[in-house]
This record gives C-alpha cells, sequence and structure tokens, in this order.
C-alpha cells in the first residue's frame, strides 16, 4: 500500500472530531486511515429482508425484525409520578405504523427530525394492544441504497456519540479521499483466474452495491490474506533446518523384535512410518500425534527416541506434571533396563544435588533421554546434541513454554506433539497446514466407549446412584472440582470432600483427595495409594486431568462442568474408559448455564473423538494467534473465518505455494507487508 494518504493519522479525517478520535485510538486501536479502512463491517441489513408493518402481529412478540419506516412523531411522556420520563416515536411504512421507545434520551433522540426513513432493528414487544420496540437499532437510510453496512461498536462508544451512522459517514470521506492511493494485490498478474480488483474490494466491502458484488469483494479480500499467511509459513518451514536420522539401528531393531510389549496395530504401524519419513530429512519434523487416550501414543514416542539414539542424538520427553513425568520415566526406565539405555528425570523436586549432576551428564550426552516437567526449559539445562523433542498433552503447555525446548539447540531438534485433544491453536494451525498430523483412533481390543452423561444439581442424587453401583462392583471413582476452597456459591474441593464422607461413612478410611496446593511427597502417597485399589474414590481437582493410568477406574464425576473448556472435559474423561469395563464420564451443572456452556455439556454427551471435540473447541473459542504465542481467542484475521473458510483454504494455499517455490526470495519484501497487515509488532525469526 502507500504510505502517504493511508498512514495519516485519524485526526485528520473530515468529520471526526479530536475528541472521537481519541476513542478511535484508545477504544477501537484504530490511528491511522488504513487502520479504518480495514475496519470491515460485522454484517449487513439487505433491504429485500425487511418487514412490512402490516406483517407484524401479536404472534410476533420477542422476534426479531428489521423495518425500514419514516419516524412521523416523537412524544416526551412523564411517568412514574414525574420521577421519570420514556420517548416514544411513531413509525410509518406504506402499510401501517408501530411505536419506538426509549427509557432514556439517546444521541438520535438529541438528534432526530420528523420525516427521515430510517432503518429499525429489534425485537417486537405488544403493551396494550400496540406493537413496539424498546431501545431499537437505527439506522439512517438511503433510498438509492440496498444492502446497509453494521460496524462493531461497543455500547460504552454508543453512549459518547460514535454510532453506525457515524461510521458510515467517516468511510464515506475515507474512500473519496484516498481511494486512489489503494494498491493492487501484489500477486494478482500471478492468477489465472481474476479477482476483484483491490481497490473496489475495499470499497465494495464497506459499501456493496449488489450481494454479487459483496460476495466478490469478500472473496478477494480472504484470498489476499490467505495468500500471505500461506508464504509466512513457507519461508519460515524453508528456513527450520534439522539434521536427519538416516537409519534404524541396532536399539531399535532389538527392542522392536525382543522387548515390545504389544503388538502395534496397523495404525500405530503408519504413524511410526510417518515420523520415521520425517526424521530421514534434513528439514524440521513438526508433526502432532493425535489420539485418543490409551490408544498407544506412549510407545510411538519411544520408538522414535531409540531412532534418535541410533542417530547418535539426545531426545528429550515434557509432560506438563510430575505425576505424568514420574510414570513415562519408571514404564520408560523398565522397557529400557533390558538393553541398557540410560534415561534420567527431572522436574521441579529433583534435589539440587541431584539436580547439579544431572546438569553435567546432559551436557557431556551421558544421559541420552531425558525426561521431566517444566524444569527441562531452564536454561541451565544445556545438551550435547538433541535432536528429538517430544511434547506430551501439548494443550497444557503455553506457546512460549514450548518453543524454548526447541531453541537449545542451533541445529533444530524434531519436533513431536502427543495430545488426546488438540487446543484451538494447535487445530487452526493443522488446518493451515503449519503442522502435519497422525492419528491414532483405534483402541485396544476390549476397549468400550465412555458413556456420558448430564445431571443438573436437581437430580445429582441420580449421579452419586451410579457411583455407589460401581463401587459395589469394586471399581474406583473420581469426583472432580473446578478449585479448592475459593468459591462460595459453587460446590468446592474441600465443601465437596465433607459431602463424599457423609454420602459414603462405610468408605471413610478409603477416600482420598489430591489438589495442586499438597508438596510433591504427598500428592505421590495419595496416587499411589489410588493406583494400588487402596482409595476407592479420588477427589481431586484437575491436577488428575493427564497422566493418571488406573484400568479399575470407572467413573468421573465432574462438578460444576460447565466451568471447564472443552478440551479439559474431554481430558479428565480419558482418566477413565482405561479397562475392559463400562466407564461413565457424569457432568453435573446448575439448572442455568450460559448459552456457551450448554453447547460444551451437549458436545460432550454426543461425541467422544477428539478432534470433532476440538473444532467445536475452535468455534467457540477461536483459533488463537496462528504467529504469536496467544493459545485461544481472537486471531489476527481481519476477514477469515477458520472453520467456513476451509474450501477457500484449499484453493488458495495451491496458488500460493507455486508463487513461493517460483519467487523463493519474495518473502524477505513480503515480511514487512505482513506485519503491517495482522499488525504483529513483533520480530519474525528463522
Amino acid at each position: 500500500m502507500s504510505c502517504n494518504i493511508l498512514q495519516k493519522s485519524i485526526e485528520h479525517l473530515k468529520g471526526l472530531s479530536l475528541r472521537k478520535a481519541h476513542l478511535f485510538n484508545t477504544e477501537l486501536k484504530l490511528h491511522t486511515y488504513e487502520d479504518l479502512l480495514f475496519f470491515y463491517p460485522k454484517g449487513y441489513i439487505h433491504l429485500p429482508t425487511l418487514k412490512n408493518i402490516s406483517e407484524l402481529s401479536k404472534d410476533n412478540n420477542n422476534n426479531f425484525v428489521q423495518i425500514l419506516g419514516e419516524i412521523t412523531n416523537i412524544e416526551e411522556i412523564n411517568y412514574k409520578n414525574k420521577k421519570g420520563k420514556i420517548w416514544i416515536a411513531r413509525l410509518e411504512d406504506q402499510t401501517g405504523f408501530i411505536e419506538l421507545v426509549w427509557f432514556q434520551k439517546t444521541n438520535f433522540l438529541k438528534n432526530v427530525k420528523k420525516n427521515i426513513t430510517i432503518i429499525v432493528s429489534g425485537k417486537i414487544k405488544c403493551f396494550q394492544e400496540k406493537i413496539q420496540i424498546i431501545h431499537p437499532n437505527i439506522q439512517y437510510s438511503e433510498r438509492n441504497s440496498s444492502i446497509y453496512p453494521v460496524y462493531s461498536i461497543p455500547s460504552n462508544l454508543k453512549k459518547k456519540g460514535i454510532n453506525n451512522s457515524l461510521m458510515i459517514n467517516l468511510l464515506r470521506n475515507l474512500i473519496e479521499e484516498s481511494k486512489n492511493h489503494i494498491e493492487e494485490f501484489f500477486f494478482q498478474e500471478f492468477l489465472d483466474k481474476k479477482l476483484m480488483s483491490r481497490k473496489k474490494a475495499l470499497i465494495q466491502i464497506h459499501f456493496p452495491e449488489s450481494l454479487d458484488s459483496l460476495f466478490h469483494a469478500q472473496y478477494s479480500l480472504k484470498f489476499e490474506e490467505l495468500f500471505l499467511l500461506k508464504l509466512f509459513f513457507l519461508s519460515r518451514r524453508k528456513a527450520a533446518y534439522s539434521r536427519p536420522f538416516p537409519r534404524l539401528g541396532e536399539n531399535f531393531h532389538n527392542f522392536y523384535k525382543h522387548f515390545l510389549p504389544f503388538t502395534l496395530t496397523e495404525e500405530q504401524k503408519k504413524v511410526l512410518k510417518e515420523i520415521w519419513n520425517d526424521l530421514k530429512k534434513p528439514i524440521q519434523m513438526n508433526r502432532l500425534l493425535q489420539g485418543e487416550v490409551g490408544c498407544g501414543k506412549t510407545i510411538i514416542a519411544i520408538l522414535s527416541m531409540l531412532i534418535a539414539l541410533d542417530n547418535g542424538f539426545q531426545s528429550c520427553l515434557m509432560a506438563p506434571t510430575e505425576v505424568l513425568a514420574i510414570q513415562h520415566y519408571f514404564s520408560i526406565k523398565k522397557m529400557f533396563s533390558k538393553i541398557g539405555i540410560k534415561i534420567a528425570l527431572l522436574t521441579s523436586s529433583t534435589s539440587d544435588s541431584i539436580r547439579k549432576c544431572l546438569y553435567h551428564e546432559i551436557f557431556t550426552g551421558k544421559i541420552s533421554i531425558l525426561i521431566g516437567t517444566h524444569a527441562l526449559i531452564q536454561e541451565k539445562v544445556q545438551f550435547k546434541n538433541l535432536g528429538l523433542a517430544i511434547i506430551d498433552e501439548e494443550q497444557r503447555f503455553g506457546v512460549e513454554q514450548r518453543a524454548k525446548i526447541w531453541k537449545k539447540e542451533d541445529n533444530l531438534p524434531h519436533i513431536l506433539i502427543m495430545t488426546a485433544t488438540p487446543i484451538p491453536r494447535t487445530l487452526a494451525k493443522i488446518i493451515y497446514h503449519d503442522l502435519n498430523i497422525s492419528i491414532i483412533k483405534e483402541l485396544p481390543l476390549g476397549r468400550k466407549p465412555v458413556k456420558t452423561i448430564h445431571f443438573s444439581n436437581e437430580n445429582r442424587d441420580k449421579a452419586f446412584e451410579i457411583v455407589k453401583n460401581q463401587i459395589s462392583k469394586g471399581r474406583q471413582v473420581y469426583i472432580i472440582y473446578p478449585t479448592i476452597n475459593t468459591s462460595k456459591k459453587n460446590m468446592n474441593l474441600m465443601k465437596g470432600y465433607q459431602e463424599i464422607k457423609e454420602k459414603f461413612k462405610n468408605l471413610e478410611n478409603r477416600i482420598g483427595i489430591l489438589h495442586g496446593e499438597m508438596n510433591f511427597q504427598e500428592k505421590n502417597m495419595q496416587m499411589s495409594r489410588f493406583l494400588r485399589g487402596e482409595t476407592k474414590i479420588m477427589i481431586a481437582t484437575t491436577v488428575i486431568e493427564v497422566g493418571v493410568d488406573v484400568p479399575n477406574a470407572t467413573v468421573i464425576l465432574i462438578e460444576n462442568a460447565n466451568f471447564f473448556g472443552l478440551s479439559q472435559l474431554h481430558q479428565l474423561r480419558g482418566r477413565v474408559g482405561r479397562g475392559i469395563h463400562q466407564s461413565y464420564c457424569i457432568l453435573i451443572t446448575d439448572q442455568k448455564i450460559s448459552i456457551e456452556g450448554f453447547f460444551r455439556i451437549k458436545k460432550m454427551c454426543e461425541t467422544n473423538e477428539g478432534l470433532e471435540i476440538a473444532k467445536e473447541d475452535l468455534k467457540l473459542r477461536g483459533g488463537g494467534d496462528l504467529i504469536g504465542t496467544q493459545q485461544s481467542g481472537k486471531n489476527n484475521f481481519r476477514i477469515v473465518n477458520l472453520i467456513k473458510d476451509y474450501k477457500l483454504i484449499k484453493d488458495v494455499f495451491p496458488i500460493a505455494k507455486k508463487f513461493f517455490h517460483q519467487n523463493p526470495d519474495f518473502f524477505k519484501n513480503t515480511k514487512n507487508i505482513f506485519h503491517k497487515y495482522y499488525k504483529v509488532n513483533r520480530k519474525f525469526k528463522k
């Protein structure tokens, strides 16, 4: 884009006062003409969808409608013994009239004149045989237009005079002043099919002449966003060199032939082949291994570490909790003891004397495989030649934490990420091809899908009947709470502990408790008792979300389940169903929960598949910052929708890839375009 008019401060724009310009800067983060030009409408009002007033009736009560009409009268009325006022406007069209009602004076009422044409939207209310709309949304109409943009403006700004009408006037002024300074798509000549010109697309996105021109403009601007994003990913992938592992050696073959604890399923073999094909290349592997709990992801990780070892490289496995890290350590140590491979464990509980020794042995290469928690990313942990980094249950790690693992070496290690439920950001990156993905869908022979059931608090006794029934059969149970003791209104762990002791007096000495404020020794003791079957009911927070493998546990009951995200609920559900017995996940909520909470619970009851859960999570929480560090929520896109535009992604990416290969040095110039386009003020590192 040209850097002259479009880089002017928004305070110079005709129709915007300095006071309002300050609000645009601070509240809407709009500073320049260019910023406002890219402030796309959140939606549109299309005149053919408008209702005639004669079509409205009492039966439409609470229905949302849009009406085109004229204000013919405004009346100010005192009410409640003159303690307040209401304003009633008469809105007419050629078929009838309705009343518009305000209980406080708005900017619209201050400036309104009779006989102006407006578009009114809101919910119909019926009062004393009259049809009304209370506090309607108002859009000024122009007779020669059929589609009106609607901008996302916070309610606090509307009270300060920044409304939809102002936005439309400002955009008209901006486009008139700057339209000759909008540059063309830089890749337009490369395309076989014509996009709408960039100048026309930016005008039509704000002031569409027709639905066809609007759709064409949206398509063209989405194409540009996705084209730039693919160039960014391709440039980063091109620079991500790693050392190849060309051979399968003695350790791998010996273990695979003689010490593998079970025969690999066909899906496990397929995934191992995909990983091996990546490891043979001099380009960094960046692969996600997604599989339901208990499907055998860990054995794939072990075999991958043996490949690294046979090629002279160290490996590390980073787990999110000490419980999981220790579980991995002892199970892998037991398997490797037969072939003489030295592995070590490093967590926050490792003593200073042991830690000092470990640092030396890691640095000198005496330790081939290191297993641990966040302690692995400390600066003091320096590897001799780290070749493979495996991250287990990656949704528990922040983006920056994960990145620290592969920045420990000048030559980047290969990366294998394992999870039962990808977080929204991860799923988004799969969609955008920045991660390769391997999936293990097969469960071990004899496993049954977990039955998920929802009860409201009023029916919680029915939930505990299932618990009692399973305990009578010799099974074990988890009961999960979102907080330890901070929630006064809702159930917390300490309150729940007392309730459970009352309900199960015959099991008083067989009820355990586990939460994050306990020290490691206490947590380890409680988990050991549960693993041995001495504890029948484990009352816990999400500290058991990952890493606990108790085949005899058949029920997980989750209190205040609507407090948890979808991915977290799915991880918790994964604590049961690990044996041959039918297992249950019971979700308990208040009678009244948010709409979003309702959909999360509904989705949990409908499916056990982690990828389906993650897709729904993506819809609810957003894709996160695809080029930054934000786990979920709003991403940097101006117009692209991660879910709805998947087909367009498939069209754009091959074209961008072809462009990139024909113009390998182009991204050196495009980097700044990408920076500015997505407003990402951080350095890109190759």
